[in-house]
């Protein structure tokens, strides 16, 4: 249930975001075509822009910071995770609030503006850093060896170092544009970007729970088959049902205290979704 709620919520902030920018992006180039002064004026764009983006990558990062609470069984980690992300989000609101202030592009780059904008895109790389180091190290630390779990473990390293470098080097660069002399608007570009880049990184580990199999392949109670066709044939041996072309997504929701798994408790101690 909160998966759903954070995958709903995720979406609300996105669309109420890719409206805001359409908006803008209608007036200032259509509505407002052979204007120049339009270009200038931030009109919505405090709220659609940093304060959403910082909404949405306060989520996501709050997100990896409970993964990695589950993964370690410590909370200073993640202690450390939430403390940069609020950082971030700080400086996010504090950008919106700046921008609706200045009415005007022009207005903007100014010293106080210059620190909130290090604050919000310093502490977001940092972040990122951050639980893609920590991801990555404590998922090779349960890596039993067993070539099952070494391929999904691996599968999700990968992911998460790839989401994570991502989302860092645009804030990195967000951070370098607006330092550029003669203040030009570049950084506009990256950091319309960076929400959405919050946002997918997030649905991309969910999503990861999803496999493709071969016709013969079988799955557990806790994997639900989706047939590629209406017409799927199913049959059931020894518990297991096997399935004749179609994709898996694992279900289960593991929880751990110490070594013990539930439920479904595999030979290998398969990870569950929620524990990535």
């Amino acid at each position: 249930m909160s998966t759903k709620a954070l995958v709903y919520g995720d979406y609300i902030l996105e669309a109420t975001q890719t409206f805001l920018l359409t908006t803008s992006a209608f007036r200032s180039f259509a509505t407002g075509f052979g204007n120049p002064e339009v270009l200038n004026d931030v009109d919505i764009l405090w709220f659609s822009v940093p304060i959403l983006s910082g909404i949405v990558a306060f989520v996501a990062q709050a997100f990896y910071a409970y993964r990695i609470s589950v993964l370690s069984q410590k909370k200073y980690v993640a202690a450390i995770v939430m403390l940069f992300s609020l950082i971030q989000l700080g400086g996010a609101l504090t950008i919106g609030v700046q921008l609706k202030q200045a009415k005007l592009f022009s207005n903007f780059l100014k010293t106080n503006s210059f620190i909130a904008i290090g604050i919000w895109q310093g502490g977001s790389a940092a972040c990122d850093v951050i639980i893609a180091a920590s991801m990555s190290y404590y998922l090779k630390s349960r890596d039993s060896g067993m070539m099952k779990t070494h391929i999904l473990i691996t599968s999700v390293i990968r992911l998460i170092v790839g989401t994570g470098t991502l989302t860092a080097a645009i804030a990195v660069v967000t951070l370098i544009l607006n330092y550029l002399p003669g203040q030009p608007t570049y950084y506009q570009t990256s950091v319309s970007a960076l929400g959405k880049l919050y946002s997918n990184s997030m649905m991309v580990m969910f999503n990861s729970r999803m496999r493709v199999t071969s016709v013969n392949s079988t799955f557990t109670p806790n994997e639900v088959p989706i047939p590629l066709s209406h017409v799927n044939h199913m049959a059931s041996e020894n518990g297991q049902s096997r399935m004749h072309g179609g994709i898996l997504v694992t279900r289960e929701e593991i929880s751990f205290s110490g070594d013990r798994f539930t439920p479904g408790e595999v030979g290998d101690k398969k990870r569950g979704p929620d524990e990535f």
